[in-house]
């Protein structure tokens, strides 16, 4: 029995239904309220129980308050975004881990789960699996990949385009704000934990796209190589 197509209306429910949550999210996310705590305390409470997620959760949403009355001001405000949704919720749990336990690398790998659950759960990730019900998925990826990019401005980001085109799209990242940031709060390593994210985030993509990363600043390597191809070549035209 083949498998029914879904419908045009089907596919724009699913597009309209994940950019919903997209923007809860981001209203979720207010100032002064550390986004992903209801996720993380759920996945804390898994290894440590209910009574010690919840107080550990209760010490990391105070050092959150603490580094966001602190936090340096950046005019852009995709910046700001980054600093207080992204690095300071990660910096704030990895700080009071670390003032629980001298292994940092026991600390460092439990900061990571946290942030793959933040990656497995993001509306991003819930965007990009759709594109398996859509036809021609890398042309419905690469224009919005593309207008992402404008979240991550050369205020931040030092950015070097190598391939943009219908069969591959393509960028170097020469400087990271993350990793200058948590470079200057004296917590580097941190920077790698946020690299998995994509890594997490892009293995919702459709067998038909292909994503590739040789290293990244974060984890050491002399640039991020961003690249994204079909897994198929497009037919030449004219062809036989």
């Amino acid at each position: 029995m083949s498998k029914k197509k879904p419908s045009f209306l089907f596919e724009l429910g699913l597009i309209a239904g994940a950019l919903g949550g997209l923007v809860l999210a981001r209203r979720m996310a207010e100032p002064g309220r550390m986004p992903r705590a209801a996720l993380w305390q759920r996945v804390l409470a898994a290894k440590h129980g209910e009574v010690e997620a919840a107080v550990l959760m209760a010490r990391v949403q105070a050092r959150y308050d603490e580094l966001y009355a602190q936090r340096p001001r950046f005019a852009h405000r995709a910046l700001r975004l980054h600093l207080e949704r992204g690095i300071l919720p990660g910096l704030a749990i990895y700080q009071v881990l670390r003032e629980t336990t001298s292994d940092r690398e026991a600390a460092l790998a439990e900061v990571g789960t946290l942030l793959e659950a933040s990656a497995m759960h993001s509306p991003q990730r819930r965007l990009i699996s759709i594109l398996s019900y859509l036809p021609n998925p890398f042309a419905l990826f690469r224009q919005p990949a593309r207008w992402s990019m404008r979240n991550y401005p050369a205020a931040g980001w030092e950015t070097e385009w190598v391939e943009d085109n219908p069969q591959c799209l393509a960028f170097n990242i020469h400087r990271c704000f993350y990793l200058d940031v948590l470079a200057a709060y004296g917590a580097p390593e941190l920077t790698s934990l946020f690299c998995k994210g994509d890594d997490v985030m892009f293995a919702a993509l459709p067998p038909s796209i292909i994503w590739e990363r040789r290293g990244t600043l974060g984890r050491g390597n002399a640039l991020c190589d961003f690249r994204w191809r079909r897994a198929a070549p497009l037919p030449v035209e004219g062809g036989s």
